[in-house]
C-alpha cells in the first residue's frame, strides 16, 4: 500500500515521503480500514517537527494522520461491528499509538470508530479533532443560552466548528479572523465579525460571557479588557506554569481560565454526526488535495494561511 511517513524530526518537505508499505492486518479487538479521507490538522505538522516528541508515541519512522474516513475493509478477533463495507470515521491518538490517516489501509481499535452515511464520508473526516475539540472547548466553558462568546482565531478548524456549536447550544458568538477570512467568516453567521490586525481589543464588541481562543494569542490584559465582570476563557493550546496553576487559582478569580485537553470519544462524534445529518452544522472545508499532494497540505496547514478545513482524497 502507498503511505504518508517521515523519517525523522525536521522540516516537512525534508523528512516526508510518500512510500509503498506493507498492509496492515487487524489485531485482536481491531479493524482494518480503506482510508478514503484524510483531514490535516496541525498537530499533524508538530508531530513530524517534534513538538510533543517527548509525549507523544510518533516516533520516525513513522506514519502522519490523525483523523480519517473510509471503509471497513476486514475484522479482528473478536470483533462482530461494524460490518466489512460499513463507511465509518476513526481518529488515531498520537499519545497513545503512531498516527497513519494519511495511508491506504489503517488498522485501528473497533471502539475508535463511528459508523457513518456514507454520504457524510468527506465530512466526517473532519469532525474527530478540530469538531470534537469545538464541542469540548463548548462544554469546558459551560456555554449556555443567552451567552455572549468570543471566538478568537474563528476561521481556523476548530474555530469554524466553535462559531456553529456556540450558535447550536443558544449563544452568541463573535468571531474575530484576519481581513481575508472575513467573507468565509461571514458565511458562519455570527452576531459580529472582527479584524483581529486592524481592531483594537477593547472595540470587540465586550463584554463577554465566554473566550474561546481557538489560536491562543490573547494575553493577560486581553482577557481582563474582553472579561471585566468575570468569565470563562479556554484555549486551545498548553501555556505553562498556568495550565498547570489555573486549577488552583480558579476559586479565587473572577475569570475562570481553563485548557483544551482533546479527549476523543465517539459519542462526541456521534453528537456532531447528527447535527451534521440534520443540516444544523458544516464543516467549512476549504481546500482538498490529491493523496500525492498530501505533503502540500500539510505545508499550507503549517504556513499559516490556511482557513478551515484541509482534506487529503487518499483513495
Amino acid at each position: 500500500m502507498r503511505a504518508l511517513r517521515y523519517e525523522a524530526f525536521g522540516p516537512i518537505a525534508s523528512v516526508t515521503r510518500l512510500v509503498e508499505a506493507a498492509q496492515p492486518r487487524p489485531g485482536p479487538g481491531q479493524v482494518l480500514v480503506r482510508v478514503l479521507f484524510a483531514a490535516i490538522n496541525p498537530l499533524d505538522w508538530k508531530l513530524i517537527e517534534g513538538e510533543f516528541r517527548r509525549i507523544a508515541k510518533s516516533k520516525p519512522p513513522a506514519g502522519i494522520g490523525t483523523e480519517f474516513s473510509g471503509r471497513v475493509e476486514a475484522l479482528g478477533p473478536g470483533v462482530a461491528a461494524p460490518a466489512i463495507g460499513r463507511a465509518v470515521v476513526g481518529f488515531i491518538n498520537p499519545m497513545a499509538r503512531t498516527p497513519g490517516a494519511l495511508q491506504q489501509f489503517v488498522a485501528v481499535d473497533a471502539k475508535d470508530v463511528t459508523a457513518i452515511d456514507e454520504a457524510d464520508l468527506e465530512a466526517a473526516c473532519t469532525l474527530p479533532v478540530a469538531g470534537v475539540s469545538a464541542l469540548q472547548m463548548c462544554r469546558l466553558a459551560n456555554v449556555k443560552g443567552g451567552d455572549r462568546v468570543l471566538v478568537n482565531g474563528a476561521s481556523g478548524g476548530v474555530g469554524s466548528f466553535a462559531v456553529q456549536i456556540v450558535r447550536l447550544l443558544g449563544g452568541r458568538s463573535v468571531a474575530t479572523g484576519s481581513r481575508l477570512s472575513q467573507p468565509l467568516l461571514e458565511t458562519l453567521e455570527p452576531e459580529a465579525v472582527i479584524n483581529y490586525a486592524t481592531q483594537k481589543v477593547a472595540s470587540w464588541g465586550g463584554p463577554f460571557d465566554v473566550v474561546l481562543d481557538c489560536a491562543s494569542t490573547l494575553g493577560d490584559s486581553d482577557i481582563a479588557e474582553l472579561m471585566p465582570h468575570g468569565g470563562r476563557y479556554v484555549r486551545t493550546l498548553p501555556a505553562f506554569p498556568s495550565m498547570l496553576l489555573d486549577p488552583l487559582l480558579n476559586g479565587m478569580r473572577p475569570v475562570k481560565r481553563y485548557t483544551l485537553r482533546l479527549k476523543p470519544n465517539t459519542e462526541d462524534v456521534r453528537t456532531l454526526l447528527n447535527w451534521l445529518r440534520r443540516g444544523r452544522l458544516r464543516p467549512l472545508i476549504t481546500e482538498r488535495f490529491s493523496f500525492t499532494d498530501a505533503v502540500a497540505a500539510l505545508d499550507e496547514s503549517r504556513s499559516g494561511r490556511a482557513r478551515g478545513k484541509l482534506v487529503v482524497r487518499v483513495a
